[in-house]
């Protein structure tokens, strides 16, 4: 059968030139105004002495709110997941970076519309909100509430909070997008070619080691020439969150700590347990590292060969219609409806795959709101890493689609979480591909990935983390120069990677877009945690038997309604605020590399 491989999101606008694009824009601004002004008298509430009790009046007006807001949101929302998917595909398209752009303020407008009401929730007292949670219209948001109120110390006043928001747009954001900019005009030379990081980026992972050192370098010197700008976008963007973590330290200390695990939905127990029990094991990566050197043959390693392809001669490839076929067969063998779910992907053209000259690397899940429909962006060219990466967005969809029944607020899952459902559905098409291998290229391939894994969660990511702790201390105490922001990333690596390494990545925090990003800091240890935590929920599929299947499901649908703590307790009976959780899916990841270290070298 013949498969889409390009997206069909005519349900929803036409193309990016469609009118009802700019109708819908003036719709949404209205519909915030209107928000606004129903939001207005609870800043009247916040200052009154004390704060307005619960009655009928105020639930007629939370409810007027809220019910406007379960309107706008989903608007908003797929508005916005159109115009980036057109972006996605063709990047240098110039409607949709303005309509972005337009759609950054929409979200802050809203934002500002309803942050009344959502500080005044953090203020009332416990028996306000007991007759809240009566009322049938704010059952979604009860989570999102009390998850608020846990917080409410480092809420500002509502101008205050709105100030900042605003800002933001022109300020905090604007270092993010200077970044992004930045990013797609560098080039450097690679056997005197003249090439975009893009491009560079791929030839990271080209089988001859001169054309790898090369692009390494060329990205090194690219971002070496722009370092003071470099420099200047994580320090604007670092002094800003302190900044803000000042004015919101008057009542108690907001540290960036406490910041980074709020929007993982985690403790700081759980952080520090997860972190330590992974230095423990760090030696761990550094034998996928020396595994792969033995098998590259190289007397060393180097920072451009961690990303070096597995050396076979021949490695088995697919179609995309292959693939769909094969992951489907997959997904099936533990959930038939899921088998059915990737099929529908594909034939519903709910699948971006064709690789075409204008669109963005990477590989993303995202979806719409009303209708729940998820969509899938990757650019597949037949290897067994595409297949795995597609297996592995899917399991992102499949996430999506189990829960689209759910109210929007339901589906905010933090990233935390967000990598559970398709790490585990990369480990179903990668077992049943080694399973099934008929080469041992085949077999060196798949376990070539799993290494390549283990050495990115168990040295690269928490590298990050720690260089990203050493550049927030830093910046809290003036600005970090370009060399300083070189030492840091020294140090971090050093740490983690030893002398599993000879020469360490001195830009990488330049190179590394995620130090760049503006909607928030230590964006990189949640990776690390779904990695190891979906380990631990795919370690029971053969244990728990047919019982699985509901836990699982059950477990998915719990991600944005309660915290990691509340969801492995309740569905797996655990404490992830302890270093043996952790240390049970370390033992897997050992398991793989021992398997790795198996295999024959020839």
């Amino acid at each position: 059968m013949k498969y889409q491989q390009n997206w069909n999101n005519d349900v929803f606008y036409k193309d990016i030139e469609d009118a009802q694009i700019l109708v819908d824009i003036e719709d949404l601004q209205k519909q915030s105004e209107a928000i606004g002004k129903h939001a207005e008298i609870f800043v009247d509430y916040l200052n009154a002495k004390p704060l307005r009790a619960w009655d009928d009046m105020v639930c007629e007006q939370l409810r007027t709110v809220y019910m406007a807001l379960d309107i706008t949101s989903p608007k908003l929302h797929n508005l916005s997941v159109f115009v980036h998917s057109v972006a996605t595909i063709d990047s240098g398209n110039v409607t949709a970076k303005k309509l972005i752009s337009i759609m950054q303020g929409l979200s802050a407008d809203l934002g500002q519309a309803i942050a009344p009401v959502m500080v005044f929730l953090t203020r009332v007292d416990d028996s306000f909100i007991k007759q809240l949670y009566k009322q049938s219209f704010i059952s979604a948001y009860q989570f999102k509430i009390d998850y608020g109120r846990q917080y409410s110390a480092h809420l500002l006043p509502v101008d205050q909070e709105n100030l900042l928001t605003a800002m933001a747009q022109d300020g905090l954001h604007s270092w993010g997008n200077l970044y992004q900019e930045l990013s797609s005009v560098l080039t450097a030379d690679v056997d005197g070619e003249t090439y975009g990081l893009a491009k560079l980026y791929n030839m990271n992972s080209d089988a001859d080691r001169s054309i790898r050192e090369q692009a390494w370098r060329g990205t090194q010197a690219a971002w070496a020439g722009r370092g003071e700008t470099a420099a200047a976008i994580v320090n604007s963007l670092n002094g800003w969150r302190i900044q803000a973590r000042k004015k919101r330290s008057t009542a108690k200390e907001y540290h960036y700590l406490d910041e980074a695990v709020r929007s993982g939905h985690i403790s700081r127990k759980t952080l520090d347990a997860m972190m330590s029990a992974t230095y423990k094991r760090r030696g761990v990566g550094h034998r996928a590292l020396k595994a792969m050197q033995n098998h590259l043959k190289y007397d060393d390693m180097k920072p451009w060969d961690t990303s070096a392809p597995a050396p076979v001669k021949t490695e088995t490839t697919y179609s995309f219609d292959e693939a769909i076929d094969l992951i489907a067969k997959c997904f099936a063998e533990f959930n038939p409806e899921m088998g059915e779910f990737a099929i529908m992907m594909a034939e519903k053209g709910w699948i971006d795959a064709e690789p075409t000259e204008a669109r963005r690397t990477g590989a993303y899940c995202t979806s719409f709101s009303k209708p729940r429909e998820p969509r899938v962006f990757m650019t597949f060219e037949g290897t067994m890493n595409n297949v795995t990466t597609l297996a592995h967005e899917l399991g992102h969809a499949w996430h999506v689609w189990v829960m689209r029944d759910m109210h929007d607020v339901a589906n905010e899952y933090p990233m935390t979480l967000a990598e559970t459902a398709s790490i585990f559905a990369e480990n179903l098409v990668r077992d049943y591909l080694f399973n099934n291998a008929k080469t041992h290229d085949d077999k060196l391939t798949l376990a070539w990935n799993d290494a390549s894994s283990a050495m990115v969660m168990l040295n690269n990511i928490p590298a990050r983390y720690d260089f990203e702790r050493n550049l927030v201390e830093g910046r809290i105490n003036g600005f970090v120069t370009e060399g300083e922001l070189v030492s840091h990333t020294q140090d971090a690596w050093a740490k983690w990677y030893e002398d599993s390494l000879t020469e360490y990545d001195q830009y990488f925090w330049a190179t590394k877009l995620h130090f760049s990003i503006s909607d928030l800091g230590f964006y990189n240890y949640p990776y690390l945690f779904g990695y190891l935590f979906s380990l631990g929920v795919y370690q029971l599929k053969d244990q728990m038997g047919e019982a699985f299947n509901a836990m699982y499901t059950g477990l998915l649908r719990d991600t944005g309604s309660m915290t990691a703590e509340q969801v492995v307790m309740k569905h797996l009976g655990k404490d992830i605020e302890t270093e043996a959780f952790w240390n049970n899916s370390l033992d897997m990841v050992e398991k793989m590399i021992s398997d790795f270290e198996s295999l024959e070298v020839k």
